[in-house]
């Protein structure tokens, strides 16, 4: 099971567009969210194949180098540093990853201008500039290289993220959860020994699938009494004053503490207040977390909460 706070991001994100937008069905708009989760992984292919190709666009330029009268080697030395990265060369020759790029048919062809802008960017990282000279050749320090390079553009390349955003509309909302995965990859190269390329966002084996569409599905069909339960505990406040964000958020935590029953309820809680950070206003978390915090506590003397399973009883 692959971080459930990204599948309840997910959900949140179908949820206030369908409620922006009701044009389409409750089945379709569930189903869509589901194929988001496929469109995510798709960024994570795009992101390792990304830094394939990197790698070839820098194995022309040692070309070009090498064809000049006078070549440059501290520009040379950091060229071939890059390009002989052993971790980029275990993703390379990953059997199992180039079958995802090639399933994806992605196309490289015109992003030389791309590269070229991306390598500039690259060499002004002083961490990296200072990495490619170091003499420790180990998998373990050329993998740190491709993280500071792969985070830094993430973070602050312009160019990167706006490439990004023109091959996949999602890129903002997934980003965080794609680079976890790249990290999670990185980590398990070895010497050796190759990356465990991750197989999807979700896996039917551990219900994801079924926890998303339950999720979207009944905070829909259950709103009015989630509403009725949170209006109960914002009496100074008209339901429609409260922050769509905020009340959507709310709904969703409710739903999962009164149908999830082998999810905490704290669990339950923490997710959606750290999720309310990311989406909703500052002042959102403290009125969230009185609100939940008196509604659970409300459902607990009425024994409405009904938890299963080891350490969940409490």
């Amino acid at each position: 099971m692959l971080f459930r706070r990204f599948l309840r991001i997910k959900t949140f994100q179908a949820l206030y567009a369908y409620k922006q937008d009701q044009s389409t069905s409750r089945a379709v708009a569930k189903n869509n969210l589901v194929k988001s989760l496929d469109k995510a992984y798709d960024v994570y292919v795009f992101l390792m194949s990304f830094l394939i190709e990197f790698k070839f666009f820098v194995g022309k330029e040692i070309e070009l180098q090498n064809n000049k009268h006078i070549p440059q080697p501290e520009q040379m030395a950091f060229l071939k540093a890059i390009y002989n990265n052993a971790a980029i060369s275990l993703l390379e020759n990953d059997i199992i990853l180039q079958e995802k790029i090639k399933a994806r048919k992605l196309d490289w062809t015109k992003s030389n201008d791309f590269f070229r802008q991306i390598l500039t960017e690259v060499k002004a990282i002083d961490t990296i500039v200072e990495a490619t000279k170091e003499a420790d050749t180990s998998v373990f320090a050329e993998k740190q290289i491709l993280l500071e390079l792969v985070e830094s553009l993430v973070a602050d390349s312009e160019v990167f993220n706006h490439y990004m955003e023109e091959q996949f509309i999602n890129w903002e909302d997934d980003e965080v959860m794609v680079l976890i995965a790249f990290q999670k990859t990185l980590a398990s190269i070895k010497q050796n020994k190759g990356a465990e390329i991750l197989p999807g966002f979700y896996n039917d084996k551990y219900e994801d699938t079924t926890f998303v569409s339950d999720l979207f599905l009944e905070t829909l069909e259950q709103e009015d009494a989630l509403i009725e339960l949170i209006s109960s505990k914002t009496q100074n406040w008209d339901a429609d004053r409260i922050a769509t964000v905020d009340m959507l958020l709310m709904k969703m935590a409710m739903c999962e503490i009164l149908n999830f029953n082998q999810i905490p309820v704290k669990v339950s809680i923490n997710e959606y207040l750290e999720i309310a950070k990311l989406y909703s206003s500052p002042n959102s978390h403290t009125f969230m977390n009185g609100v939940l915090d008196k509604v659970q506590l409300e459902l607990r003397k009425e024994n409405k909460i009904n938890k299963t399973g080891r350490g969940l009883v409490e």
